[in-house]
């Protein structure tokens, strides 16, 4: 029994030594060693951290005022890659927050990750560092730790690891401090990409009539990505808008109700061509392109309800005769085909 309290006495006597040890040496060490040179012997250090960032917290307990170089030696240990030692470095600082702006830790605590995350290839790595990364924005968010100078950089910051909805965030708060084009492309590309069409579809508008000189442009790119996402309603609200204001969109509307089999809603946009044309060949094209839809879809009554429609316009053409003729065939109306064949003969005379 007697034994046991004095080898609890030793060992305690040995702890307390053992600590005024180190800190002597820690103070010591600091006094004699020049700033740039205790620099190169923190990051030199390539293993033990935790006795670095123990060194760096005596170190700052007995000099309070040196936390400039501690924060000197987060940035060169962020700079050549060494993230551990700066995260261990920010964490010494924490403990001391009220002489650290917070602001300015969780920023040296995100570039370290940042650092961390591209160290590895290492897909499970890298989702373990993002979540990381999300847990810093979350408590920017929280704590307020931004500035209106910095919210582009925490938005860039999220968004170049996709975390988008602490992105959305910070895209708010810069669109409320000033509505430029710059973020609105960028509230068109992030709402593209979190899938809200609305939010989309808000700044697409904002956008056009800002950067109207790109109005064209945009709504073909907000098409584009409609397309790619499969937001086919979204896709054909930007292909009418765009077919109002060129040939070249209407016929494409037409050929993206066709890719749909949307074949009613294809001949109904090809007709619409043909009514505005001004060309007999171009006319004639749009009309068998029209037909040709309902075809597809085998819609032969609505076919040869069409066909009969325009069919006296084109007795003397050869080409569209037998397209009425074959349509009224497929169709089994034999009293039509019947009539365009008699008028073909009378005009072949």
């Amino acid at each position: 029994m007697f034994t046991s309290d004095a080898n609890k006495r030793v060992e305690v006597v040995s702890y307390i030594e053992a600590a005024l040890v180190f800190c002597v040496f820690s103070f010591v060490l600091y006094v004699l060693y020049p700033k740039d040179m205790l620099e190169k012997q923190v990051l030199s250090e390539s293993k033990n951290y935790d006795l670095t960032a123990i060194y760096l917290e005596n170190m700052l307990r007995l000099e309070p005022e040196n936390k400039g170089l501690t924060i000197a030696l987060i940035e060169s240990s962020i700079k050549s890659g060494k993230f551990d030692l700066a995260l261990k470095m920010v964490a010494v600082l924490e403990k001391e927050s009220q002489t650290v702006p917070g602001e300015t830790l969780i920023r040296y605590r995100f570039e370290a990750l940042k650092v961390k995350y591209f160290s590895s290839n290492e897909k499970r790595f890298q989702k373990e560092t993002v979540s990381q990364l999300q847990t810093v924005l979350t408590e920017v968010i929280e704590n307020k730790y931004y500035r209106s100078e910095t919210l582009e950089y925490w938005y860039k910051g999220a968004r170049e690891f996709s975390i988008n909805k602490k992105a959305l965030f910070f895209l708010y708060k810069l669109l409320e401090k000033e509505e430029t084009s710059l973020w609105l492309k960028e509230c068109f590309y992030l709402s593209s990409d979190i899938k809200d069409e609305k939010m989309q579809e808000s700044c697409l508008k904002r956008l056009r009539q800002i950067d109207a000189r790109h109005y064209n442009e945009w709504t073909k790119t907000a098409y584009y990505l409609a397309v790619e996402a499969g937001e086919t309603e979204q896709a054909i609200i930007l292909l009418k808008d765009m077919a109002s204001k060129s040939i070249k969109w209407h016929i494409e509307l037409a050929k993206f109700y066709i890719e749909l089999k949307r074949y009613k809603e294809a001949s109904s946009e090809y007709m619409v061509l043909y009514k505005a044309s001004r060309s007999a060949s171009d006319r004639k094209k749009y009309l068998i392109k029209a037909l040709e839809s309902l075809q597809y879809g085998s819609l032969m009554d609505e076919a040869a309800a069409l066909a009969r429609k325009y069919e006296a316009l084109y007795y003397r053409d050869k080409e569209m005769s037998g397209v009425f003729i074959k349509i009224y065939l497929g169709g089994n109306k034999l009293e039509d085909a019947k009539r365009v064949s008699i008028k073909r003969l009378k005009y072949m005379k």
